[in-house]
């Protein structure tokens, strides 16, 4: 029996009737289940009685569906936010998380009332009752919700749309393009609160004069360079950089801020800092964050370099007592040989495209076959919960053996 034919009236008082019937015996309970040929003693005393309202209201109501982290949000009192311009998919954002918000269909006629009961709710003892309600509203669509990585791309595009460069520089035609605070990127980035702080310290944003900023590269390199210098002259590689004597010379080429966030990039984390007796903080330079650097300034506006001269150049450019290692590089740059000698160039994984498909897209691109151990530090960014770098792998790539070692290659064909 249909819904609509479980709100049949019996008699033809109850058709001439413009409004709900609001009292119905129960007698006609009972026909209505004989008709159904459902047996009363099968079923609770309660009778739910349930009519269409006149007035439907199918245009003003939407269902979205929540996992617990979402239902818990809801539940403290806080917000879900949307975020997304208007040619981008929307978001639905946490404090915490983002979620693609897509909309999904519904087989069947999903009728929403609000004072029907349901499982505990209904007592299985008792004399017969009723109760009635109404339909409000007949659905049959509803937004699904699925947890996403943060669009940060977005974030590192509108930062570089004004590198800092300097004080001396900020007046200059070059340096003229926006400038944000951090309540704009809660307004233009499909990324929650926290993954939008997170973003900004991996792409070492700097806080200056309130607005954050990328330090453009050449200017990075002479905050960086001039540490360096001042570690070497007072023996502080080892010992550690204490913060107010490193600022004393300094403060006069480069803003504190810029000094301060220059030593929290390239020393080791919070945690590690230590204080001397003195009570000024000390920073310890991070040995591979610094050798990083240094390879990233040989090859970053290199073209192919010859790999054996890449080694010696590096490890001459690093402070003395700094060991360079191959692991320092990964996600930067690619080995491969060329007419028989090998070489090496800039290939950083920041610059790859943010979606996973297209990222395999790219990488594929580049190079035809990879190892797994080439591929992982280009793709493990892109991992979640759900789905690791080996599940990736699966989905995105097809594996061959190529003299005893795996490789991976694209699984889109080619004519």
């Amino acid at each position: 029996m249909s819904w609509r034919e479980s709100q049949m009236p019996i008699n033809m008082e109850e058709e001439d009737s413009d409004i709900p019937v609001q009292s119905r015996p129960m007698e006609t309970v009972n026909a209505i289940l004989e008709y159904a040929k459902l047996e009363r003693s099968e079923l609770k005393p309660l009778v739910q009685n349930i009519f269409f309202s006149p007035e439907l209201d199918n245009d003003h109501m939407t269902l979205m569906e929540l996992d617990s982290h979402m239902l818990d949000v809801i539940l403290e009192g806080n917000e879900l936010v949307i975020r997304g311009d208007k040619d981008e998919m929307a978001v639905l954002c946490t404090n915490e998380k983002t979620y693609e918000v897509k909309e999904a269909e519904i087989s069947n006629d999903l009728l929403i009332t609000p004072e029907v009961l349901i499982g505990k709710d209904l007592d299985s003892e008792g004399d017969p009752c009723q109760t009635f309600s109404q339909v409000l509203s007949v659905l049959h669509t509803y937004y699904e919700l699925r947890e996403c990585k943060p669009r940060i791309h977005k974030l590192k595009s509108l930062l570089e749309e004004n590198h800092y460069s300097g004080r001396e520089s900020e007046r200059d035609e070059k340096h003229q393009g926006r400038k944000f605070q951090f309540e704009d990127f809660l307004e233009i980035v499909q990324a929650s609160e926290t993954e939008i702080r997170a973003g900004l310290r991996q792409l070492q944003a700097c806080q200056i004069e309130g607005f954050w900023r990328l330090l453009d590269f050449d200017y990075l390199c002479q905050v960086l360079n001039h540490i360096i210098q001042l570690c070497e002259e007072n023996d502080w590689l080892e010992a550690g950089i204490p913060l107010a004597e490193c600022l004393l010379p300094l403060e006069e080429l480069f803003p504190r801020s810029v000094i301060e966030h220059t030593l929290e990039c390239y020393s080791r984390t919070r945690q590690e800092v230590m204080q001397s007796f003195e009570g000024s903080e000390r920073y310890n330079l991070d040995e591979d964050k610094i050798c990083r650097f240094f390879a990233e300034l040989t090859l970053k506006n290199s073209d192919k370099f010859n790999y054996k001269e890449f080694l010696n150049v590096w490890q001459q450019c690093v402070p003395d007592g700094m060991t360079t290692s191959l692991y320092q590089i990964e996600g930067m740059c690619l080995i491969d040989k060329i007419g028989g000698i090998e070489v090496i160039w800039y290939y950083p994984v920041e610059e790859l495209p943010e979606e996973v498909a297209d990222r395999f897209e790219a990488l594929f691109k580049t190079r035809e076959k990879w190892t797994r151990e080439e591929i992982i530090p280009y793709i493990k960014d892109l991992a979640t919960d759900k789905t690791d770098v080996g599940a990736l792998l699966t989905k995105y790539a097809r594996a061959s053996m190529s003299n005893g070692i795996k490789m991976f290659n694209s699984r889109k064909t080619t004519r």
